[in-house]
């Protein structure tokens, strides 16, 4: 991984401008959808005020205005003059940056602006916190600075760190004056930067020049020379104290350190100042370009060449640029069909220009200002993402003969890997994932094609389906009931399951049993037909059949209730499944009961063929029986879902159901 980010870092630094590699992306759109804009807060020397001027932030922003993010760790006083918040802006950013500047006429300007806008609090106080914007003379806020204090010593809470608190609330007010100004919402704010005279300090040759010697110093003044770096093995600036943008270890247990001494971790891992520097420089590319999410997990895609010769920093982004399209797969797409021929279509631009690569897919979790790596999957070829999206698509002309529009439109729009995330039952902590070990182990073998355990998947599915049969909260699966209930919810995820157990057999990494002769059944057209499409084996048919006379059954309890109207349980006779799965005993016992309910439901007539085709197989079958008591439940549910969800006939049922 390491070696991976410096070799990546080396490349985007030969033949680029040093300080744009160091740039942050930031959304130029909101959750929302709503465009996004930089605030330029203006001082004016000349009449005394300060001025706000706004403009759309675009592709080309953060590199116009220098966008850095943030310096160092979380205690680093912070000097750049564009920032996500004006937090740093209205306080220590303007004096830290004095500090470094040497004469000129843009040093002068800032004393100049600290001393007029600003209000020094004393030299007892913290660097941090010493200087804030005076807001009294400057803003027509609702608050000033004294009742923001008063408000303050009024909580217990914030009385604890009452210049920190101060601070907040003071950035808080002005980004909603700024807001309020320019008719926008607050977070459709994304960047601030700092102007005097109407000259953004960003864009100074000054400025630029203290950027650069900032970047050629060592931050780490405890740098050592008997020690060599791990990667290239140089002993020039050489430490164990590294500091770059992806975090992936700890310097700071000393359960990592050798002898158990923090005073050790030279022993575990030293870089010198140019591998520290590549990496750092990789871990901005890796936020900027290749960082993506599929359903609740954040990830970097990262290419890893194999074979191509010249490599360059604009190959390297033309890569990430067709990744792009390949990460969507787990993001949102509306149509799996336009997704194939995207992907191809990129994919062949590279191929092309004789340059072949893999992907690596590192899961990650930020915790503060380090990077827990959750799981690391390497040596994906980009072609397999072809591969899930035809697996999607042969299985959703499958259900198309069978389902109505609306349900395959609804699989369609969410046929990517968010969909594979809602096969198993994950445990949320404030809406994320708590969970991830199995999730994560699934998407390594769709990802490299390796064959999945059928108990395992099958186990999984049960899981989900009993979590919603059984109104289970605070799971990824969990249903809102305000919005829908808990007939509908099941019937819909039922047929989910249904949909990826037959995405997987299609993709090939779930294999099953040897259809069976459906011929010699005595059934009707369309179930005829589902039975051969889906491969089932006389196992998975009988319990299939046994499905859809559940299904049948349910659906005229559920219109008796209906006329009724009466609450509770719609379909009564789903109480006689067992979610915790089907075993011998259990499916003989349903089978026994299903002629009295068809009687009196007064169906019998009308499904007796199938009936006698489900206890056929079943009694041939009984006593060599393979199925695992998930996978009974599975095909059981299959043939319900599909009794409920398919398409309804001109004739709804004839002789055969």
């Amino acid at each position: 991984m390491l070696e991976a980010m410096i070799d990546l870092g080396g490349i985007l630094l030969k033949d680029n401008d040093t300080i744009l590699t160091k740039t942050k992306k930031i959304p130029l759109e909101t959750k929302q959808k709503k465009k996004r804009y930089l605030i330029k807060m203006n001082f004016d020397l000349h009449n005394k005020i300060i001025t706000f001027d706004i403009e759309e932030i675009d592709n080309t922003t953060i590199e116009r205005y220098l966008f850095l993010g943030h310096e160092g760790g979380k205690s680093q006083l912070q000097w750049y003059q564009t920032s996500d918040r004006c937090n740093n802006l209205v306080t220590h950013s303007l004096p830290i940056f004095l500090n470094k500047l040497e004469d000129s006429e843009l040093k002068y300007s800032i004393e100049q602006v600290i001393k007029t806008f600003f209000i020094d609090q004393g030299e007892n106080i913290d660097t941090r916190f010493r200087y804030i914007l005076n807001i009294d003379c400057f803003f027509a806020l609702t608050r000033s600075l004294n009742d923001i204090k008063t408000e303050i010593e009024k909580d217990e809470n914030k009385r604890r760190k009452p210049h920190t608190e101060l601070i907040k609330s003071v950035s808080k007010d002005i980004t909603k004056y700024c807001a309020d100004q320019f008719e926008i919402k607050t977070d459709q704010i994304g960047l601030f930067t700092v102007c005097i005279n109407d000259q953004t300090i960003v864009q100074t040759q000054a400025y630029r020049n203290v950027l650069e010697k900032s970047i050629e110093q060592m931050e780490d003044t405890d740098s050592k020379t008997d020690i060599h770096c791990s990667a290239c093995g140089s002993f020039d600036n050489c430490t164990s104290k590294i500091d770059f943008h992806v975090k992936f270890y700890t310097t700071n247990l000393c359960i990592f350190a050798h002898n158990m001494n923090k005073k050790n971790y030279d022993r575990n891992l030293v870089l010198c100042g140019s591998c520290q520097d590549k990496a750092k420089t990789a871990g901005i590319f890796f936020d900027n370009e290749l960082r993506t999410r599929i359903a609740g997990y954040d990830i970097y895609v990262i290419p890893h060449v194999i074979y191509g010769e010249n490599l360059s920093s604009a190959k390297i982004k033309q890569m990430a640029e067709i990744i792009s399209p390949l990460t969507s797969t787990g993001v949102s797409i509306s149509s799996v069909k336009e997704y194939r021929g995207e992907v191809q279509r990129r994919l062949r631009v590279l191929n092309d220009e004789n340059y072949v690569f893999l992907l690596n897919i590192l899961f990650f979790k930020k915790l503060q200002a380090a990077t827990k790596i959750q799981k690391m999957i390497q040596d994906i070829n980009p072609s397999v993402f072809s591969d899930i999206s035809n697996a999607f698509y042969d299985t959703l002309d499958i259900f198309k003969k069978h389902y109505s529009t609306a349900l395959i439109e609804n699989l369609e729009k969410r046929a990517n890997l968010n969909f594979i995330y809602f096969m198993h039952t994950v445990k949320l902590k404030d809406g994320k994932p708590s969970q991830y070990q199995n999730m994560l182990k699934t998407y390594e073998n769709i990802l490299c094609k390796k064959t999945f355990r059928k108990e395992i998947v099958f186990l999984n599915l049960a899981q989900v389906l009993a979590a919603i049969w059984r109104e289970k909260e605070g799971y990824n699966v969990s249903f809102d009931k305000n919005r829908t209930n808990k007939q509908k919810a099941f019937d819909f995820k039922t047929l989910d399951c249904m949909y990826y157990v037959c995405f997987l057999k299609r993709y090939g990494v779930l294999k099953g049993g040897e259809g069976m002769d459906v011929n010699k059944l005595n059934l009707n057209a369309e179930i005829t037909s589902y039975i051969r499409e889906m491969n089932y084996n006389e196992q998975q048919a009988s319990m299939f059949l046994l499905g859809v006379l559940i299904g049948a059954i349910g659906r005229e309890q559920s219109k008796k209730q209906y006329e009724k109207e009466q609450e509770g349980t719609y379909k009564p006779i789903l109480n006689k499944i067992n979610f915790n799965g089907m075993d011998k005993y259990r499916i003989m016992k349903l089978s026994n009961q299903i002629p009295n309910k068809l009687r009196h439901e007064k169906i019998q007539q009308y499904y007796e063929a199938i009936f006698s085709a489900h206890k056929y197989l079943l009694d041939k079958n009984i006593q060599n029986w393979k199925l695992n008591k998930d996978e009974s439940l599975f095909y059981l549910l299959s043939g319900y879902g599909y009794q409920t969800m398919k398409k309804k006939t001109d004739k709804e049922v004839d002789n055969n159901g």
